[in-house]
């Protein structure tokens, strides 16, 4: 949940407002008189090695030389990898 509150306010119930954000809300301080959104409060997100874990074997797999033969030997990557930054470099 996003909560859009003005300095005054958040400065009144700073704890109160740091809570919210330990406990995964968005906390936005606004500036009232410049209609001007200025600092985003979010809680730090924590490494799960568990879920990590999962999300290595849902993905193993996914990339194989069956799936991309431009990805077959090392030397081939090398070439892909720079065909596909020169295509990204082209201005139009």
């Amino acid at each position: 949940m996003t909560i859009i509150v003005p300095i005054s306010q958040f400065r009144q119930n700073i704890a109160t407002y740091i809570e919210k954000a330990k406990n995964g809300h968005t906390v936005i301080l606004k500036d009232e008189k410049k209609d001007q959104q200025l600092v985003q409060l979010v809680s730090k997100k924590k490494f799960n090695p568990d879920a990590f874990g999962r999300a290595l074997k849902a993905a193993s797999g996914v990339f194989s030389a069956k799936n991309h033969p431009e990805w077959r030997t090392k030397s081939d990557v090398i070439k892909w990898v720079q065909q596909t930054r020169k295509a990204s470099d082209r201005n139009f």
